[in-house]
């Protein structure tokens, strides 16, 4: 993965020149004129900046307060405390932290009341189009949540229990629902393109496919509307994921050959699929292989599971770049805890290639290849079961 779309002052915690071969015990990175420390400071204190950048967005997504000014146009204070049924004085401080921060645009003509703020069109799909490639809107209500299971999070780092992905708030399955549907929307159909054995098989007729650990449920209906002759099941453990599914499918025109189950994947299907798909799962698993060898009984012979995980490098590297800090990131937090839970394996999201073949290897399946599918985030595998 090429590293050119990121700023390069992001993909490094310190200047690489400190990252010394002469580093070991009793070593330090050396840092002869505080240059390293300096820029060690500058990088947390814009952290800081952005979390609270964060925080301030994800306020504006709650309360609406973007599509207010979307929709309604510019506004005062008064006028977006009127739309949206909150405190004037806190529309205020929201609408002039959000200009300060860089988001929102304003006329700074007359008094504190009178100051008109826009929403930019440049911030619309970011912000207020859940379809669109560049929503990340999402990204910025993980942390509320998150914050209500810190202190469980410190005692499970002490004792080396797991957090299962029930045990989180109902949030953090919507969140990452959200997150993954401009995916599941634009882009999964060329995903399955690249496999043509896969997609082949699926588009000549009739056939039944398992969307495993399907979350809100976007990909299973991305799933129906590339193979409209399917039937396609989509099953997750958490109880939450499946309502939510169930609430989304509604009314659409793949609601009568979508089905979502409460399922923890590691019994026998209950019918033999053709095909099945698992997108950004399988390092969240507790018992992975156990999972995978029930996948593989539940296809017909010759079946293909195909795989979707974090895009990280191919051994460890430090420092990372930003995909590698992003997997870290989530699994401190989320997917290493509920890898950990009833007595699980503790894979988490730095999940290398190398893990995915053996669990594929101890599971049964026949072979187990990286797909030819660019992307910037994500690792495909195709999995095939015995003949």
């Amino acid at each position: 993965m090429s590293t050119d779309t990121f700023p390069a002052d992001t993909l490094t915690a310190v200047p690489m020149t400190a990252v010394a071969s002469d580093v070991g015990p009793g070593n330090t990175p050396p840092d002869p004129d505080g240059g390293a420390t300096e820029a060690l400071v500058g990088r947390l204190f814009e952290s800081v900046l952005g979390a609270m950048d964060l925080f301030a967005i994800s306020l504006g997504d709650r309360l609406g307060l973007y599509a207010a000014l979307h929709d309604g146009g510019p506004a005062t204070s008064a006028d977006l405390a009127a739309r949206t049924g909150v405190a004037e004085r806190y529309a205020r401080e929201w609408l002039e932290q959000q200009a300060v921060t860089g988001i929102l645009v304003v006329s700074s003509d007359g008094t504190a009341a009178e100051r008109r703020f826009a929403l930019p069109d440049f911030a619309v799909p970011v912000l207020l189009e859940p379809t669109s490639p560049a929503y990340l809107a999402p990204v910025a209500s993980f942390l509320p949540p998150l914050g209500q299971v810190f202190d469980r999070l410190v005692e499970a780092y002490r004792s080396g229990s797991g957090i299962a992905w029930s045990d989180y708030p109902a949030e953090v399955v919507e969140v990452q629902a959200s997150f993954n549907r401009p995916a599941f929307t634009h882009e999964l159909a060329g995903w399955l393109a690249a496999v043509p054995e896969l997609d082949d098989r699926l588009a000549a007729g009739p056939a039944r496919v398992a969307d495993l650990a399907c979350g809100g449920g976007w990909s299973t209906q991305a799933l129906a509307r590339r193979y409209p002759q399917a039937v396609i099941d989509g099953y997750d453990i958490d109880d939450a994921s499946i309502a939510l599914a169930r609430r989304l499918v509604a009314g659409t025109e793949v609601e009568d050959r979508v089905r979502f189950e409460v399922c923890d994947l590691s019994g026998p299907a209950e019918r033999p699929y053709d095909a099945a798909t698992m997108f950004e799962a399988l390092h969240d698993l507790s018992h992975p292989v156990q999972v995978l060898s029930s996948i593989r009984q539940s296809l017909v012979p010759g079946g293909i599971l195909l795989v979707a995980d974090e895009r990280v490098a191919e051994s460890f590297t430090a420092p990372g770049d930003p995909v590698e800090r992003l997997a870290y990131g989530s699994s401190l937090l989320i997917c290493l805890p509920g890898s950990l839970a009833d007595g699980g394996v503790g894979t988490g999201a730095a999940m290398r290639p190398s893990t995915v073949q053996q669990y594929a290897a101890d599971a049964g399946f026949v072979s187990c290849e990286v797909a030819p599918i660019e992307h910037m985030m994500f690792r495909f595998y195709v999995l095939r079961a015995p003949a």
